[in-house]
């Protein structure tokens, strides 16, 4: 595990300024003390073409960054993110409980603040999990060395002539409805070369999405049941063989 990263999506919030991210960073830099401007993510897409006439340009996104530096706040004018990250081998996942915990907390903060500053109302859009894990193995082991963990993609067993070499990149690209209509998961995997030392790795990134009540009653029961779909999901896509090598047995 590499990453863990809890969303929402909001209409956007016009009346949020440059000046708000600064008084808001002062509410909270005791423990995210660190700042970074990034670009910020596209908005989501919407039904019918659109026409929007901008006088300034859209606020870049902001990275608040928790004294330990695993921690991340992510903030735009639609989006409220927090994130675990892991930066050094030594760093272990602190369990899902704990990340929940702190974007509940988080959200709450910032969700405060917008109705402190009577910039709202927010009215939200959807709801998103991410857990993202890399696989690293010797170099020239992916993609055909991939079924070790994925089962499901089975190079040599499937091919009808075997007239094709070996494929030297792998992408592949799964989505499975969650229960009762709740949204979406998506299984991207594909690979790559560590920089560090040259090794193969295979990147798998499972992501839930779905809707979200505009005034967030459902929040944390969606949450949670994405996570039991993302957490089932890997169980169920990756080997046996693999799981007791992980030592895992859920």
């Amino acid at each position: 595990m590499v990453e863990v990263i809890i969303g929402i999506s909001f209409a956007s919030i016009e009346k949020l300024a440059t000046v708000d991210y600064g008084s808001f960073w002062e509410s909270v830099k005791e423990e995210y003390p660190l700042t970074e401007d990034i670009a910020p993510l596209p908005e989501e897409a919407s039904a019918g073409p659109q026409v929007q006439l901008m006088q300034i340009p859209p606020l870049r996104r902001v990275f608040l960054i928790h004294r330990d530096q695993t921690y991340l706040m992510q903030l735009q004018p639609d989006r409220f993110i927090h994130n675990w990250r892991k930066l050094k081998e030594s760093d272990d996942y602190p369990n899902f409980e704990n990340a929940k915990g702190k974007f509940m907390s988080g959200w709450k903060l910032f969700r405060d603040f917008i109705g402190a500053r009577q910039l709202g109302p927010i009215r939200l859009r959807g709801y998103e999990v991410t857990y993202i894990n890399h696989f690293v193995e010797a170099p020239q082991t992916f993609p055909l060395e991939t079924s070790r963990y994925l089962p499901l993609f089975k190079w040599a067993s499937g091919q009808s002539e075997g007239f094709l070499p070996p494929p030297n990149v792998l992408g592949l690209d799964l989505r499975f409805p969650l229960a009762n209509d709740k949204g979406t998961l998506r299984v991207s995997v594909k690979h790559g070369k560590r920089v560090s030392d040259n090794k193969d790795v295979m990147l798998a990134q499972l992501t839930a999405q779905g809707p979200a009540s505009s005034d967030g009653a459902d929040m944390e029961r969606w949450i949670e049941i994405a996570h039991e779909w993302i957490v089932r999901g890997f169980t169920d896509l990756t080997s046996k063989d693999a799981h007791q090598e992980w030592e895992r047995f859920q």
